[in-house]
């Protein structure tokens, strides 16, 4: 009687810490989510394009379905180092960067400037720090069904992200939130 009590008891906190650093990991890094669904009711999140081993950290960031129920280390950002200023993506220990030099503006990952904030999260845009009258913005268009998305019964679709002037007229285009991965 003694033994199954104690079993009991070992199993209790064993599920109770696995429960804990879950939710704890998962409350750690999250999803940059645009608002407005657009044409993708599962929601557009940013993301590097390519995906597991395929995943391509030197081509600019997208736009891309976010993956609640699949691999999604390329769509995760640090949220305390979110709330610093910096766009990380742990998993590759890379910054997302405004290419401000660009005609055409797009974001990139790089080496984080350690301590210094690049963006600037304002009634739900982002803007970066260093051209405040910018705002992240989901390309215009519709979405594009990506080659993934093409031979699979996901129907994945992207499309591109940039830099533009903040305007109420890209308002959909241009509201951001932070979501945690279910």
């Amino acid at each position: 009687m003694v033994f199954a009590k104690i079993f009991i008891l070992h199993m209790i906190l064993i599920i109770g810490s696995v429960f804990f650093s879950k939710t704890l990991f998962s409350m750690e890094a999250g999803f940059i989510q645009l608002i407005a669904p657009l044409d993708e009711p599962r929601g557009l999140c940013v993301d590097i394009r390519g995906h597991r081993d395929r995943v391509n950290v030197t081509r600019p960031l997208v736009l891309h379905t976010c993956k609640y129920d699949i691999w999604n280390l390329d769509e995760k950002f640090s949220l305390k180092d979110f709330k610093a200023g910096l766009l990380k993506m742990p998993e590759y220990q890379l910054c997302a960067q405004p290419d401000l030099n660009n005609k055409i503006k797009e974001i990139r990952l790089e080496k984080c400037k350690k301590g210094i904030a690049v963006w600037h999260f304002d009634n739900a845009r982002l803007k970066p720090i260093a051209k405040p009258n910018l705002c992240l913005t989901a390309g215009p268009g519709p979405s594009k069904l990506t080659r993934g998305g093409k031979r699979l019964p996901s129907r994945h679709v992207a499309r591109r992200l940039f830099l533009m002037p903040c305007s109420q007229k890209y308002n959909e285009r241009q509201k951001w939130r932070l979501k945690v991965p279910r």
